[in-house]
């Protein structure tokens, strides 16, 4: 077990600490953040005109190079410019960011993810019908993925440059999905009377994002399972049973 899992490690090769920065570094960036909360959203507020422009190319610099979520700058987007301008503005922050992650991204993995799915040929199935098979499809997946409570932003970000997945089913994809979670989190800042995280209580994201967990994780199995038996039964010789 151990061997079979340095073995994959190694056969990622540097889509390995990619992906570990993906992960943990936003995390690092929003604990940061949070010891200066107070003096940024204040300054936002009290210049919000001025302070519109600063959020936006904040958001597209730091999430766009996955030094912070989007969940926390949704609550201060929606502090200091209220539910209607603070999802517009962050909407497009979140969208912009995603983009220029996406193309980082793309960059820096190549073509390796496809070239190790291509190696296995289930795998391969797998990643054909997931993501290369047709746009909606392709959309699907990413709006579930991007809906659920399990899949960072940055990561998701990596994850389906690495996969080379189509820019247009990526950005549909992603501001659909990503539309509900920062429209929940803009509503929670809008509705603090101060700017205070520890007495918020965000159950219906919670509930929404584990809805979309299950069903992602469903259509996944299912598509996989479909690309299983159809390259199963392809490669089969004739006269033998599955």
């Amino acid at each position: 077990m151990i061997s079979r899992i340095k073995s994959h490690i190694k056969e990622l090769g540097h889509l390995t600490p990619m992906a570990l920065v993906t992960t943990f570094l936003p995390i690092v960036g929003s604990t940061a953040l949070l010891i200066f909360l107070h003096p940024i959203g204040y300054w936002l507020r009290d210049n919000w005109e001025t302070g519109i422009v600063v959020f936006l190319a904040g958001t597209l610099f730091f999430c766009g190079l996955a030094l912070l979520p989007t969940n926390v700058i949704g609550i201060l987007s929606g502090w200091a410019f209220s539910f209607e301008l603070g999802i517009a503005i962050l909407m497009t922050g979140v969208v912009g960011s995603a983009f220029i992650s996406f193309l980082i991204n793309s960059r820096l993995s190549g073509e390796k993810l496809p070239e190790i799915a291509n190696r296995h040929p289930r795998a391969s199935a797998i990643y054909q019908s997931l993501l290369q098979d047709n746009f909606w499809k392709t959309t699907l997946i990413i709006f579930l993925l991007r809906m659920s409570v399990i899949m960072p932003f940055a990561f998701t970000n990596f994850l389906m440059a690495s996969a080379r997945v189509p820019v247009q089913s990526f950005l549909v994809g992603t501001a659909a999905g990503m539309l509900p979670r920062s429209s929940a989190m803009v509503i929670i800042g809008a509705g603090l009377s101060e700017l205070n995280l520890e007495n918020t209580r965000d159950t219906y994201l919670l509930a929404l994002g584990i809805v979309a967990s299950v069903v992602s994780v469903l259509v996944i199995a299912h598509i996989s399972r479909k690309a299983l038996e159809r390259i199963t039964n392809d490669k089969m010789p004739a006269g033998v049973s599955s």
